[in-house]
């Protein structure tokens, strides 16, 4: 983690300079680390009964970034029946923390001044709406989140270890799933809900270590055409880069850089995936891939399935809001443009030919002839 901050503050002193970015960067991390480390510590004294909480088949939904996994975790979630995280509760994992938090969060939300990023970007981010349970990585400095987040986006060195999570070191990659874990069982005694439902799309990287603490968990991938999904995500991590930063203030080498090494990250995350599903590597029995245009277009189908595969006792509730929500289906549109593939300096030629395993394995090479 040393080496990660270390890092964070070299990038934003190249590229910011001696502004108010680099004293932010400066001590917000170790302020931030030392908050939570403590308040996690008070935690044993005044809430020690969460380590007897067991996480048992916990569903981790994964997959590339913009494949429908962030749609698939809400409509789980929606009614609020399963174990999922706000981003408040991402932010502020510790019990006793939360008890000192929670003031201020209701009156934020009371207020409207619940917005951290607004929803027009792609993915927008509010206090008190759920969240993507890969962020808890961040208090461990051992996400991809990292490489958007921070200033760490613009190094002038790659940082593999923030993406080949599985091929770390046993000590480290073991620490940062029990850190998830502990995180899990916290939420659960918080909120007396055990099943967890958890959005942790970069984790595809993790999927052995996640069986190694969790060998009952079901994953379910989601899958979309390669051509969908990376223009969306460089949409949205340029948009993020221009909220979080300004695209005036970072100079234009250092965006194309990014751009570059996100494409080249993307590619690797679905091979990674095919890979080990290939050597059948991940049991039969712990994970379900779900095509996202069966999610689109076949909504109560997909649902069934993984009702199936999970073993979920949905309620009547939430098969009615399943069932309104497919009849609706069809006329979603989405809140953000999604650029131009040329203006990421890609082609849908140079992607089919870069992912052409995703396109035979999933057969959508012939989607693709159709367009």
């Amino acid at each position: 983690m040393l080496k990660v901050y270390y890092r964070i503050i070299i990038s934003c002193w190249k590229t910011f300079g001696i502004s108010h970015w680099f004293f932010l960067w400066l001590f917000l991390p170790p302020l931030a680390f030392i908050l939570v480390r403590l308040t996690l510590a008070l935690d044993e004294i005044f809430f020690y009964k969460y380590r007897d909480i067991k996480v048992v088949k916990p569903i981790f939904i994964i997959g590339h970034p913009r494949s429908g996994t962030t749609f698939l975790h809400h409509l789980l979630t929606q009614t609020e029946e399963f174990t999922t995280f706000k981003a408040w509760h991402i932010f502020v994992p510790s019990l006793t923390a939360r008890i000192l938090a929670k003031p201020l969060v209701d009156y934020l939300v009371k207020h409207n001044l619940n917005s951290l990023i607004p929803d027009d970007i792609g993915h927008g981010i509010s206090i008190d709406r759920v969240e993507e349970e890969e962020l808890l990585f961040l208090h461990q400095a051992d996400t991809q989140f990292v490489l958007l987040t921070t200033p760490l986006a613009f190094d002038d060195q790659e940082h593999p270890e923030l993406r080949f999570h599985d091929q770390q070191p046993a000590s480290r990659r073991r620490s940062s799933v029990k850190f998830f874990e502990s995180c899990l069982k916290r939420h659960i005694y918080y909120t007396g809900k055990k099943q967890v439902i958890a959005q942790i799309h970069f984790s595809t990287h993790r999927i052995n270590t996640l069986l190694e603490i969790f060998p009952d968990a079901k994953f379910i991938y989601l899958v979309r055409p390669p051509h969908e999904t990376i223009p969306s995500h460089l949409s949205l991590d340029r948009n993020f880069l221009d909220n979080q930063w300004g695209l005036k203030n970072i100079p234009p080498d250092k965006i194309q850089r990014y751009e570059e090494r996100r494409y080249r990250y993307n590619v690797e995350l679905y091979r990674y995936f095919y890979q080990l599903h290939k050597n059948q590597e991940i049991p039969e029995s712990n994970v379900m891939i779900m095509p996202y245009n069966l999610l689109r277009y076949d909504l109560k189908k997909a649902f069934d399935k993984i009702v199936m595969f999970t073993g979920i006792t949905p309620s009547d509730k939430l098969q009615h809001s399943i069932k309104k929500q497919a009849q609706q289906q069809t006329n979603y549109q989405r809140k953000h443009r999604v650029k131009n593939i040329e203006e990421f300096n890609l082609t849908r030629e140079q992607i089919m030919k870069d992912l052409s395993f995703v396109y035979e394995e999933y057969n959508f090479d012939k989607i693709t002839n159709r367009l």
